[in-house]
């Protein structure tokens, strides 16, 4: 299934991801699937270590890593000879009543043993994983009683592949009870060409879309709608910041826009 991911990635299929996600009672909190990684394939990864510069093509700021390379929309952590970790961004575990879940595809180096572990604000979430060839998904409870935190893959053998990192509500409700703070956004695929798409906008009434100079390019209304498509080609490729406003607040999130 996973090669055949590979093979069709659009936002159509990512689309189909989320409208699953909702049929079955789960919510979306936080969602890379590493699309920005456009060099290199997965049998012939970039020999470009990309370490340093996570953030230009990730969805949301503030990812970490150390030996990170692009693998034709997949990324590969670790070489033959040093091992890699990928630490995603300050995410934001409170408010929701149902369990989180932690959903990843990971796979090895064909042929390579790998062993794997993966860990939140440095306490280790289940046993170490041992990937296989082919990419598989693992789901893995998010610790209770943690209001945010950094969720860490570490190689502790060798190189892997991951993807499509994802954290979940698990049970009945589509939408989660929130002690505070607005409904978290998915915004996919980013960077986009043209069309880009927003999804779980219940909550909010308004975004609208500023250059790097905080100038407002596009003002659109949202309230009454979950999942919105705009499109992109009247902007110039860059980045651009969106705010969605949610009666006396607002969330900011970076979209980029590429040839």
């Amino acid at each position: 299934m996973k090669r055949s991911l590979l093979l069709s990635r659009s936002a159509v299929t990512i689309l189909f991801l989320i409208i699953e996600l909702i049929l079955n009672g789960q919510t979306v909190i936080f969602y890379e699937n590493f699309s920005g990684f456009t060099t290199g394939t997965h049998s012939s990864p970039s020999t470009s270590d990309v370490s340093g510069v996570l953030d230009l093509r990730t969805q949301s700021p503030g990812w970490t890593g150390l030996k990170i390379y692009s693998a034709g929309g997949e990324i590969k952590i670790g070489t033959s000879d040093i091992t890699g970790w990928l630490e995603t961004p300050l995410i934001d575990f409170s408010g929701y009543e149902d369990t989180l879940l932690l959903k990843f595809d990971i796979s090895r180096w064909p042929g390579i043993p790998s062993n794997v572990q993966v860990s939140v604000n440095g306490f280790m979430l289940g046993n170490s994983i041992s990937p296989s060839d082919e990419f598989r998904t693992f789901e893995i409870p998010i610790i209770s009683g943690i209001d945010s935190g950094k969720i860490k893959f570490e190689s502790l053998t060798k190189r892997f592949f991951l993807d499509n990192i994802m954290v979940i509500t698990r049970n009945i409700s589509s939408i989660p009870a929130l002690k505070d703070g607005p409904v978290p956004v998915i915004i996919f695929p980013n960077p986009t060409r043209d069309i880009i798409t927003f999804s779980n906008l219940k909550t909010y009434k308004l975004l609208d879309i500023s250059d790097q100079n905080g100038t407002i390019r596009k003002s659109i209304k949202s309230e009454g709608k979950d999942i919105l498509e705009v499109s992109l080609v009247d902007l110039q490729p860059g980045v651009y910041f969106v705010r969605f406003f949610s009666d006396n607040r607002f969330i900011v999130r970076r979209i980029i826009r590429y040839n």
